[in-house]
């Protein structure tokens, strides 16, 4: 992991926006680093408390679920947050749908856009990736990391992703960190103390896809059904031909139609 000094002014910047919030008591921003996701494990292994945060206004090398390269060009809001919930570990990739959650009401709030849930970890506007999520567990700490495309122009983004911006939405980046942190905080703090059930009924009007016919590609195994619900334990819900609901724990969801 190379090393890029920090930013002060990004971080008096954030920290201004986040009075009041659980999350970002302890800052560490940059202007440009390789990923948050990274930098975020590696403090949480040297002891970084709950709700640190880490911002990139650009990053190198951002990367998203499975691997997967996440373009982060100047633009977007880029920042991962060490947690450590008091959850079972098979419970840890709820987080995903409840960030999902947070930013989604977010977005709604500050620019009035209505940004679609699809499972697990993306949002999108006009069928379009505008943000995404990762969950990662090391050792007794989560990083949760959210990368949205504010002002990114179009060029910069490959043809399935958008951003605020060319859906017609101006919004500040740092603002728009603290409006989600802090729709975080409340669906956090509900999620430790009841469990995912009052999540799941929030996600429902958020979801994309329910009621679609959808292909699932799950590891080697490939389906076909209607996108039912999300089950009490966050897992997407397929109804197959057969009538059977099948429960998915991961997997690349397309709308067929």
């Amino acid at each position: 992991m190379t090393t890029a000094p920090r930013d002060a002014a990004l971080e008096a910047r954030l920290k201004e926006r986040l009075r009041g919030c659980c999350f970002g008591g302890s800052i560490h921003a940059f202007a440009t680093c390789d990923s948050t996701m990274e930098r975020a494990h590696a403090l949480a292994g040297a002891g970084a408390g709950e709700g640190t945060l880490v911002f990139a206004a650009r990053q190198t090398q951002g990367r998203g679920r499975l691997g997967r390269t996440w373009e982060s060009p100047e633009g977007g809001a880029y920042f991962s947050l060490v947690l450590t919930p008091a959850r079972a570990i098979a419970e840890i990739p709820q987080l995903s749908l409840i960030a999902g959650l947070a930013a989604a009401e977010a977005l709604k709030e500050l620019t009035g856009l209505s940004p679609a849930i699809r499972w697990p970890n993306d949002l999108l506007l006009n069928g379009r990736k505008v943000a995404g999520l990762l969950v990662e567990a090391k050792n007794s700490a989560v990083v949760l990391g959210v990368g949205i495309n504010v002002t990114t122009n179009q060029n910069d983004l490959p043809d399935t992703a958008t951003s605020l911006a060319a859906c017609g939405a101006a919004c500040d980046p740092y603002r728009l960190v603290a409006a989600l942190c802090s729709k975080l905080d409340r669906w956090y703090d509900i999620w430790i103390a009841q469990g995912f059930a009052p999540i799941r009924a929030a996600l429902r009007p958020w979801l994309s896809h329910m009621g679609g016919i959808v292909r699932v590609r799950a590891g080697s195994e490939q389906l076909e059904g209607t996108a039912h619900d999300v089950d009490e334990r966050g897992r997407l819900l397929i109804r197959l031909d057969s009538g059977l609901l099948r429960p998915i724990d991961m997997g690349d969801v397309i709308l067929l139609r």
